[in-house]
This record gives C-alpha cells, sequence and structure tokens, in this order.
C-alpha cells in the first residue's frame, strides 16, 4: 500500500520524501569523540522514525547510557517537540526491569530534545533464530507482559511492540531478562502528522503487528498491545507470520474473514493450548482478545505449566527496602544549602549506594562530595548522582523516595571499606523460607470490595459524575493515604501485590480525572456532559480538545451529521423560545458529538436559565 500522499510504498514510519524538510541526519553520520557535558556520544546505535540513540558514556564514570536525539526535521514542529517531552515525563513513571529507565528529557547536541535512558545491550527478537521452542517463547514473553503490565496500570499504551523492540538481555550477572524499548514514540510520531494525513491511512505503527484497530484510530487501547504480542509470539514460535507478507491492515480491513493457520497446524510441535492462546491474542475483534496483558499472561502460565515463567519480578530492585548498616555513616554536601549533611543510606552496592531522601532530589550526572565513616574511620570520595526515585514512585511502589549514586574514580582505601560493609547488608544464608504472615482481612475486605470497580475511576473513587477537582485530588490523597497505611503491616506476598495493583489504579484514578484534558476525553467516551462541565470551568479550550474530538467522531461514522441535524432543529427552537424542547435537542447533539464545546457552554447556558436545578449544574466559564 502506498503512501497517501506521494503514492509511493517507502519504508513504514519514515517520513514522505515530499514533504518540507524531510531531510535526515545522515544514517551513518559519525558522531565519535562528541562532548555533551559530562557525556561522550561513542557510536550511533540507531536510527528509527523519531530520532537517533547513541551510546554515551560518563566521561568520569565510564557509565554508560543510551541517549535518543530527535530528529531535527521534527524538532522544529512545536507539537512534536511538546510531544517528546510530555511521552518522556509518563514513560518515566513505568519503573519495571522489563522497561528500561529513562533519566532524564531535556536539549541534548545541538538543542535538539534527548532522552538520557539506561543503556540495553542484547539480542532483539528480530535477529534470534526462529522457530524457537514453545518453553522458551512462553518465558519471554511472559516477560514482556510482566513489564506491560506495570505500563498499562500507569495509563501508558505502547502501540509499537515488534521484534526490534523487544531485546533479551544477557547479563554477566544475573539472569537474563527481556526489555521492551521505545514506549511513547507512537505518539510523538502522530503528532507530526495532520488530522487528514492520519485520516488518509497514515500508519503509526509497524503494519505487520499492528492491531486491526490501529488503521481506523489512533485512540490508544491497552488490547493493542496485546494484539501485538500475539503475533510477535505467533512469529516466534512458528517462524513465520500469522498474515504472510505482513500486509496486514490490507488483509484485514479488505477481507475481514480471513483467519490465519494456528500455530500447532503451522508447527506440530507448538502445544495445542498455546496454539489457542495466541490466536486469542490475535483476534480481530479488541472484545474477543485477552482484556489485559494480566489474563493473557495468566493463560500462558495455563498453556504450558512446565514452562520457565516466573512470577513477576519485583519493582522494587532499583531500591530495595533492606536498610545498610547502621555503623556505616554517610555525610553528603551539596543537598539543599551550605554545609554537610548527614543522610539515611538504605542500599549499599559495590559501586554506589541508594539515598533515602525526601528534599529536593539533586540534579540526574551531577556530583557530590561525601564523607564515609565505617568503624572510626573515614573517607572522602566523590559520587555522580544516577538516579532519582520521586515521591510518586516511592508512593505507588511502597519504597522509600531518594536517590542512587555511583562513586566517581574509587580509591582502594574506598573499594575496601564498602567491601568491609557489604557483608553486614547481604541477605541472609538460604535456609527454611520464613514463614508468611497470615492474610489480613480488613485488607482482604477492601481488595474484595474494589476487584470489581477498578476500571471505573469514578466508581474507585466514589466520586459523582459532577465532581470538582477539588474533590478528585481529596479522594485519591485520601485513598492513598489509607493504602501506605496497608503497607506498613506485615502482609503476604500475594496480597501486597495485590495492594501494590491498587495502589497504580488509584493513582491512574488521580491522574484520569484530575487533569482537565484527560478528563475531558474520559468523560467524553461515558456521556458525562457533567464531568465535561467541570472541564470546561478549567479552562479547557476547543483547541486543546480538537484533537480528541476528531479522533472521537473518527471511530463514530455519521455521528457529527447527526449531531448536526439535532443541533439545527435545537437553535429553531431556541428562536422560537422553546427552550426546553431546545435543552432536550441539544442534549441528543452534545451525546453524539460530546466534544464540541461552544455548544456544551451554550446547553450548560440554557440550562441554568429555565430549569429549577436540583442537583449540582457545575459553573461554566464563558
Amino acid at each position: 500500500m502506498g503512501c497517501a500522499r506521494c503514492q509511493i510504498e517507502h519504508p513504514i514510519r519514515t517520513v514522505c520524501p515530499s514533504l518540507p524538510g524531510s531531510t535526515r541526519p545522515e544514517e551513518g553520520k559519525a558522531q565519535g569523540g562528541l562532548l555533551h557535558g559530562p557525556l561522550v556520544l561513542q557510536k550511533q546505535l540507531g536510527s528509527g522514525a523519531t530520532g537517533t540513540v547513541y551510546l554515551a558514556q560518563h566521561m568520569s564514570t565510564g557509565a554508560e547510557f543510551a541517549l535518543k536525539v530527535l530528529h531535527p526535521h521534527l524538532a522544529s514542529n512545536a507539537a512534536v517537540k511538546d510531544r517528546f517531552y510530555v511521552e518522556a515525563h509518563v514513560a518515566s513513571r513505568v519503573v519495571h526491569p522489563s522497561v528500561p529507565r529513562i533519566l532524564d528529557a531535556r536539549p541534548g547536541p545541538g538543542g535538539l530534545p534527548s532522552l538520557l535512558m539506561e543503556y540495553v545491550s542484547g539480542e532483539p527478537f528480530s535477529s534470534l533464530p526462529l522457530p524457537l521452542p514453545s518453553s522458551e517463547v512462553v518465558w519471554m514473553l511472559g516477560q514482556v507482559l510482566e513489564g506491560l503490565e506495570v505500563a498499562h496500570a500507569r495509563g501508558v499504551v505502547h502501540r509499537d511492540l515488534k521484534p526490534d523492540n523487544l531485546v533479551l538481555t544477557r547479563p554477566p550477572e544475573g539472569e537474563p531478562r527481556v526489555k521492551v524499548l521505545d514506549f511513547g514514540m507512537v505518539s510523538v510520531l502522530a503528532a507530526s502528522f495532520s488530522q487528514e494525513e492520519l485520516n488518509a491511512g497514515m500508519a503509526l505503527g509497524s503494519p505487520a503487528y499492528m492491531a486491526p484497530e490501529q488503521w481506523e484510530t489512533t485512540a490508544a487501547d491497552t488490547r493493542m498491545d496485546v494484539y501485538s504480542l500475539g503475533v510477535v509470539g505467533y512469529r516466534l514460535v512458528t517462524g513465520r507470520l500469522p498474515f504472510g507478507g505482513g500486509r496486514m491492515g490490507e488483509v484485514l480491513l479488505g477481507q475481514p474473514e480471513v483467519q490465519p493457520l494456528p500455530p500447532h497446524v503451522v508447527d506440530a510441535r507448538v502445544p495445542r493450548a498455546l496454539s489457542e492462546v495466541l490466536m486469542r491474542a490475535i483476534a480481530r475483534r479488541p472484545e474477543d482478545r485477552f482484556q489485559s496483558a494480566q489474563a493473557f499472561r495468566a493463560a500462558l502460565l495455563e498453556a504450558a505449566p512446565k514452562a520457565p515463567v516466573r512470577e513477576a519480578t519485583p519493582v522494587r530492585e532499583a531500591a530495595p527496602e533492606a536498610p545498610a548498616t547502621a555503623s556505616l555513616q554517610v555525610r553528603v554536601r551539596g543537598l539543599g544549602g551550605p554545609g554537610t549533611r548527614t543522610v539515611n543510606v538504605q542500599e549499599v552496592r559495590p559501586d554506589g549506594l541508594f539515598i533515602a531522601y525526601d528534599g529536593p532530589l539533586p540534579a540526574r550526572a551531577s556530583r557530590l562530595p561525601m564523607e564515609l565513616t565505617f568503624q572510626g574511620k573515614a573517607l572522602l570520595c566523590i559520587a555522580d548522582v544516577v538516579r532519582h526515585v520521586s515521591t510518586d514512585e516511592a508512593r505507588i511502589l511502597g519504597i522509600a523516595a531518594g536517590f542512587s549514586v555511583r562513586f566517581a574514580e574509587p580509591s582502594e582505601p574506598l573499594r575496601q571499606m564498602i567491601a568491609q560493609v557489604l557483608p553486614r547488608t547481604a541477605a541472609p544464608s538460604v535456609g527454611a523460607p520464613p514463614a508468611e504472615p497470615p492474610v489480613d482481612p480488613e485488607l482482604a475486605q477492601l481488595l474484595s470490595r474494589t476487584a470489581a470497580l477498578m476500571h471505573d475511576p469514578y466508581v474507585l473513587l466514589g466520586l459523582a459524575p459532577s465532581a470538582s477537582f477539588d474533590e478528585v485530588r481529596q479522594r485519591a490523597e485520601t485513598a492513598l493515604r489509607k493504602l501506605d497505611a496497608f503497607r506498613q503491616r506485615p502482609l503476604p506476598a500475594g496480597q501486597r501485590k495485590e495492594l501494590m495493583t491498587l495502589g497504580a489504579r488509584v493513582d491512574a484514578a488521580r491522574r484520569t480525572l484530575g487533569d482537565p484534558l484527560s478528563r475531558v476525553g474520559f468523560d467524553a467516551t461515558r456521556g458525562n456532559t457533567h464531568g465535561i462541565a467541570r472541564c470546561l470551568a478549567a479552562g479547557v479550550s476547543q483547541d486543546a480538545v480538537e484533537p480528541l474530538r476528531r479522533a472521537y467522531l473518527t471511530a463514530r461514522p455519521g455521528a457529527e451529521e447527526k449531531s448536526r441535524t439535532f443541533l439545527v432543529r435545537a437553535r429553531q427552537l431556541e428562536t422560537q423560545n422553546a427552550l426546553r424542547p431546545a435543552i432536550d435537542c441539544y442534549a441528543k447533539a452534545l451525546a453524539l458529538d460530546p466534544l464540541n464545546l461552544p455548544f456544551q457552554r451554550h446547553y450548560w447556558t440554557l440550562q441554568r436559565q429555565v430549569r429549577a436545578v436540583t442537583t449540582v449544574v457545575p459553573a461554566v466559564a464563558m
């Protein structure tokens, strides 16, 4: 299928050559030795639709990072640049071992927007010899789904899962881990196209792995990721794509009844149960797929009970709860004032420390002078700040807020001191596992009561559809404080995991309903005119909402035309001073086109004029 603009079949997710300013930096342009602050760009790792990724090394510590630099032609678009930083901020809140950490987002080389990220070294799925044994595939998909569960709980949908974005890492120390790259980049790319170009069929994703609905809407849905990962799994176990050459959009939209061969038919070594799981994941209709990453993963476990799929890795590995020994004392200079300050060290590592700190966090990559005292001996050293754990992350994950530092050029006496400290903070020797605490009955009752409410943020927070933004904030803070109190109790592992999931849902509800632009889009899908009125009163503009409105109407063919019919009739009734029938007509029009904000304002103005209001009608700023 050729490009809608130039009719030439150039690579998907690349900029059309006919667009102004479509030239890019040369693919192989050498960047070795280029300095950016304390970083040296060693080499180019790759270049995609949104940017170029470099291997960056910290000059003094030798620590390696990945630096993603937005393409110049995209950076010249203010909307794309803003979206780049927004998506970086959102993705940085996804904390899981299967998701590379985003450490910073700011202008980089040449003033171009850049992301400083954890460097991932490994094999992309696209380079693995296929087909793979079913047990290995189940384990690999399980690792991806662990990361997706956390991302989806934070409201982040990938929308471009494919073999190139999934990397199998084999660290010299520790077990293999699959990493999911490029969260948020589809939204950045979407901001570079006009609504007309998107409506004309510009693909935002990789066609062979895109869910059918991605060809028709830009609205994100977690089931899109379920579909894409199902296609990846199909390819890993069979060595081929379910739809041959991969022109899946044409095949599915042109021939809706087409069905791929089940994996166990393509390759008899694939267990039938696993084949059925993958076929459900790639169902054409979203409602026929697994409704969540968690459900997909549970089905994989059932389909291959002997496969080496592990339970979700605890998200706390970067800042464990076990405190460092009290005999190690650390004082730091440069934390919010002159002089040195004694800090609470919660973890000691051979190359650095994790410091619990509730004040303003020092800038990443900044250098802090330190004094370490152990068994009466004091040493001075310098450490680089390499990671933050924000207050929000700490609250959701049940860990301390603070920052990690890495020693800069540690001296031999410092190495010896840390070696002496580490045995005191090491985990106890393996023996009989400690008995789990009993189930907390109060928490069990709360979890049971909220299990069916998690997908409705209003019900989860106990809010009326017309709730004010202050009420949203207060209810969410109260709920999170209550959950924090439960975290302090001894809990069995399963109950603690459910508690963390509930906390993530509460925080997602707070973000959905606490931000006017996010809430107005959600309320539109619910038909909640009271909630939309609250967003109007908070200052949401038609310009800001228009992309949401276009996406809403595109997904509902004919709605805009029907809405116009009701609006014309409502205007006629209003000129005849038949205000109550006019209000009813406006209500029918707005049920079809709820994000038409000028008519929402007019509707509420008429409501206040003619109705004796018995319920709360939010005031709308005119």
